[in-house]
Parts: C-alpha cells; structure tokens; sequence
C-alpha cells in the first residue's frame, strides 16, 4: 500500500464530515483531497474499512453541527468565512467576488483550474485551496453560481451570465489560436528569410529608367488590360506516366511566355496601361523545407532555392515583355502555397524597378489590392480567403468612396485553377485559371478537367469590361 498506508485515517476524518450517496461518491471525493490514489483505489479500501466493522455517514443522515459552521457568508459585508484545519482551525475571509470568481474559476463551465492554478492566480498556498475546495464541496462538475446567487438573481441574469461566460472562452481560445497562427506564420519567415532570402538580394540587376523598345501597335486604345498569371506554381513537378503531362521549370517558363505573346498579338491597340498580378500561388512552395505555407509536403522540380530565385527572374522576365507593350501596375495577390515567398517576390520587384517611370509595383502585404481605373473599380485578391460570393460587400465596405464614384466593379481572384465569371450585388466576379500542370495529388483526386491557360481582360475607361481573351495551353 506504500504511502497510502495512511489512507484508512483520511476515511476515518471524513467519514463522518459530511454525506455520501454510496462508496463511488465517496471515493471521488477522497480522490479530489488525495489524487496521486486512484477513484478505484479509494473505492476499494472503503469496501475493505467497511468490512472491518466501519460505517460512513450515508445521504439522508441529519448533518453534524460542526459541518454548519465551516462556511458562513456575512451578508451584509459580502465575504465568506471559511474553518480551516491548515489554519488551525482559524476562520479565514475571503471577499464575496473573489470567492465567486474563484469557484467559477474552478468549474468547468467557468476556466477549469486546476487546485494548483487556482493557488497561482489567487496567490493562496495550495494547501489551504485544497481544503477550501473541499471544504465548500466544490468540483469541477458544478455550475459557475454560488447559493447566494441563484437564490438572488433572476433566472435571466444566471442565463446571460452563462453565455457570458462561454463567449469569454470561445473568444480567449480565437484570440490563442490567432496568436499561435501569428507565431507561426513569423517563425516559418524568420526561417525562410535565414536560409533563402539573403541569397539573391544581391543578384537584383539595374534596369532601364524608360524602354525604348515599345513593340509596333496601333496607338492608344482608351482602355487597360488585365493580364494575370495567376496560379503558376512555379516549381511543381509532375511526371507524364504519372499525372498525364509533364511539369517542371521549363514547362512553366514555355507556358508563361507563349501564352503571354499569344495574347499580345491579339491586343486590338496599346492600351493605356497593362496591369499583372503578381504571387497568387506563382510559387509552388513557400519554405526550405519544400511545404506550402501551412506545411504541407509538395512534389518539386528543383530546391528551394532555385525555385525562389528562377521565379524571381521569370517575374522579371515577363513584366519585360509586358513593359514592351504599356506602362505596367503590378499588384499582388498572396496566395496560400507561398505567401512568404511572394513578399520577397514583391520586394524583389519593387527594387528591381526602383527608378522606372514605366512600372508601378503596389508594395502592401494587405491581403486584398484595389485598383481604380476610369469609370471602374478592380480588386484582386488570391481566392483562398473570402468566398467569391462574399466578395462584392467586401468591396462596397472596404472602398464605399470609390464604389459609389465608379459605375463598374470587377473581382479578379484564382486559387481554384478554372475560369468562371459571376455577377452579384452590382460587381461581376472574375475566377482565372492557371497555366500550371498536374501533380500526384491533382491527378489522384481527378482534378484535370479544367483548361490551363492564361487570361487577358480588356477594360475600357468608360464602359468597364469590354472583351475578354483567353489563351489555353496547346499541347502538341
């Protein structure tokens, strides 16, 4: 029996104490006044003190009087006096909101402390909580309210205060998990920024202030163009014999460039100003250890490293084309595969094109950009976020000035890898798909129906979305 020889004297001093309904009632009280022993273990040295001739009070008894002087609430003071052994048997007074807040602190409806948490943030010696607790036949099974307050306050008040209660703890465990998806969105940067980010800072090369090598067009068409790349994945790798075409590096570079000049060449003139989305899963992954942002384990067609900095390049190489036809806006869309590595995409841009008069890169990490152009609101985010329907009253809340100014308002957003346009609440939604390839998991889950290729959106000053170009990926 060990330590617990001394069991037997903890039944001897509580067996009269108080009322028990039958043996499991009175082993879990011994339980909560002792629990390195077991609920069975105390179970079963009751039975045999029984056997041996002992009785405990059972329910129905009349109580001692020495039980109705343990606790005592001074109504007109609001406290509570208590009888403690670990005091010598002294009364020590406790405020009556202490009190309540302690035993709604010790509920499980309220926090749940444990008798050692509730001695920390009371700063009271565990000793004595433990006896207070037992001795106000406290447990974490009981409700929030003490005696006085359920005989004193309206059905209506116990209520609220319930719900009170439980807001406060769904909002304490948000504001937790919030705080540890903060932690760990700063920890995988700190990471990322350590292993790949300094590597190519030094690498970004100086570029003109102007080019000079405008493509021949017909001149200025009064309206903008909307090219976005969204979804490119850069850095995916899927194998043909497995996924039922081939993806890697120069597959993605292949289809970028091809598709891109193939809407250039249909371009109706020069527009005023071509505006690219940047990010918006561009990367595949987001971190050196080959994972999305989240964590999840990618197929790769090359390092970390080499997909950060070739991306990086491709980015560049692609507003160049671009920066041939119009003056260019970049805007950025973080997506949910690289949302780290898109920052440095855009701050790799914006040093890039520091000096440029021709190119805007929109620096913001906000996860939704606006763009004002003529008669027409556009807005771009990833997709992954808010629903495409939720979209339009995000909008009118986020920017009601410039709603109300403009007559048209377009979403532009991927993620989901196929084209869809919507219209609701006076905006039209505008779901692009994506040039990139398959992978295992796209090819195990039968997600190949939709057409990769790449969109161009022909946005009149006036009238707002006028054409719409798309150019699919050709596979020989």
């Amino acid at each position: 029996m060990g330590r617990y020889q001394g069991g037997y004297d903890l039944i001897e001093k509580y067996a009269n104490d108080r009322t028990f309904r039958n043996n499991s009632d009175f082993a879990r009280f011994l339980h909560e006044v002792e629990p390195q022993c077991s609920i069975n273990s105390w179970r079963c040295r009751i039975q045999r003190w029984v056997k041996q001739g002992n009785d405990y009070r059972e329910a129905g008894t009349p109580e001692l009087s020495v039980n109705k002087i343990r606790v005592y609430y001074d109504k007109a003071n609001d406290t509570y006096l208590t009888v403690l052994d670990a005091l010598g048997g002294e009364m020590v007074a406790i405020d009556g909101e202490k009190h309540r807040n302690m035993k709604k602190d010790y509920s499980d409806d309220g926090n749940g402390l444990s008798a050692t948490d509730l001695a920390r943030k009371y700063g009271i010696p565990t000793g004595w909580i433990k006896e207070y607790i037992r001795v106000n036949e406290w447990n974490h099974g009981m409700d929030i309210f003490t005696d006085e307050e359920v005989m004193t306050k309206t059905t209506d008040d116990l209520v609220n205060e319930t719900l009170a209660v439980r807001r406060m703890q769904v909002a304490e465990k948000v504001e937790s998990k919030r705080w540890a998806e903060i932690e760990k969105d700063a920890n995988a940067y700190r990471a990322f920024s350590d292993t790949i980010l300094n590597e190519f800072l030094t690498l970004i090369p100086k570029v003109k202030t102007t080019t000079k090598n405008r493509i021949k067009m017909t001149e200025n068409g009064n309206y903008a163009v909307v090219i976005s790349p969204t979804d490119l994945h850069y850095g995916k790798y899927g194998w043909k014999d497995e996924v039922g075409e081939e993806y890697d590096l120069d597959e993605a570079r292949s289809r970028l460039i091809d598709r891109t000049n193939n809407l250039i060449s249909r371009l109706p003139s020069r527009p005023d100003k071509v505006i690219v989305t940047a990010g918006s899963d561009w990367f595949h992954i987001d971190n050196d250890a080959g994972t999305t942002t989240r964590g999840t384990p990618q197929d790769m067609a090359a390092t970390p490293a080499q997909i950060l900095m070739g991306g990086c390049e491709l980015a560049r190489e692609h507003i160049e084309m671009l920066r041939a036809v119009s003056p260019v806006q970049v805007v950025f869309m973080c997506g949910n595969h690289d949302r780290h590595s898109n920052f440095a995409l855009m701050m790799y841009l914006s040093a890039l094109y520091e000096n440029a008069d021709d190119v805007e890169v929109i620096v913001s990490p906000y996860p939704r950009q606006y763009i004002k152009y003529g008669n027409s609101l556009l807005g771009f985010t990833h997709g992954d976020g808010v629903r495409g329907n939720d979209l339009p009253a995000l909008m009118a809340t986020e920017e009601r000035q410039a709603w109300g100014e403009r007559e048209h308002h377009y979403w532009f957003h991927g993620h989901l890898h196929h084209m869809r346009l919507t219209e609701k609440a006076g905006c039209t939604v505008i779901q692009l798909p994506s040039l990139a390839g398959h992978d295992r998991y796209h090819a195990r889950k039968g997600y190949v129906l939709a057409r990769a290729g790449i969109c161009a959106h022909i946005v009149d000053k006036e009238l707002g979305l006028v054409g719409n170009l798309f150019s699919p990926v050709v596979h020989e």
